[in-house]
This record gives C-alpha cells, structure tokens and sequence, in this order.
C-alpha cells in the first residue's frame, strides 16, 4: 500500500508549523539572516559575510608539516650491508655502524626518513659477517684435513 504526498501547501503527516507565532527561543525564522551582533546557536553555520565570532585556540597546536631528514650514515649502512657479499668486511662494518645508528635514534628520538635503509643495512651486514664466519670455519677445516692428507701420504712413503 502506498500513500500519495499531501498536496501542495499542505504539511506531511498532518504537522503545521503555527502562523504568526514567534519562532522559538534561540532559532531564527526560516530565511531569515540573524541580527546585527547576534551569533548564531552551536552548530548553526554564519550567514555569509559575517565575521566569525573569536573562538578559543586548540589546546593542541598544530605541528607544521616537516620534510623528515636522513640519517647521514643510512646509505653508507646500506652499501656497506650489500658489499658484505662481495668482500666479507664490509659486513662487518655495516653490521657496527647500523647498530651506532640505532643507538644514537634511540637515544636522541628523532625519527628519520631512512631508518629502513639503516634496519637493512644492519640485517645484511650480520647475515654477509656470519657466513664470512662460517666461510672462514670451513676453510680452516678444510686446510687442516689438506695437512693431514698430505702428512699420512709423506710418513706412508718413508
């Protein structure tokens, strides 16, 4: 079942606004811009033209945006941290600045735009200087069984 709207003047569901009558405490009429020096209720929107009234300030100021700076050593960790593949030392020496870098960030607080770049730094660089470290295992090992290999071989032929 569907109603048809009211005709046209006529008030839907039967409410009227009363004629003549003031409008209520605090609202101005319909159309109407408010008096000079009036300000409008909480929540209404000032008419157009006029000044707005002197409100409080934000207890939080507002921070203006800033550009984060880099950390001066982020790419050289980064680098050293890639190298460490290619000459083990490296590795180690991106490992000890990306944790210097970290200290000092953590001590001063100050965030910087390429923390990542120090974070995988430092991961690379303890990654490239524990396989350097395994490497270097392997080789020792590696030598000593030469050693022995080739002193069984000589004491067999006396």
């Amino acid at each position: 079942m569907t109603q048809n709207p009211p005709p046209y003047g006529q008030e839907p569901y039967g409410q009227s606004e009363p004629q003549g009558q003031p409008p209520q405490y605090g609202q101005q009429p319909y159309g109407q811009q408010p008096q000079y020096g009036q300000q409008p209720q909480y929540g209404q929107q000032q008419p157009y033209g006029q000044p707005a009234p002197y409100q409080q300030p934000s207890p939080y100021a507002q921070q203006p945006y800033q550009m984060m700076q880099e950390h001066p050593q982020g790419t050289v960790i980064l680098v050293l941290g890639i190298l460490g593949f290619v000459t083990g030392i490296c590795g180690a020496i991106a490992w000890y600045m990306g944790n210097k870098a970290q200290k000092e960030m953590q001590a001063s607080g100050v965030r910087y735009s390429n923390e990542s770049n120090i974070n995988i730094g430092k991961i690379l660089g303890m990654v490239t200087t524990i396989l350097m470290g395994i490497g270097l295992i392997f080789l020792v090992i590696y030598i000593i069984f030469i050693v022995v290999m080739i002193a069984s071989v000589g004491a067999a032929s006396y």
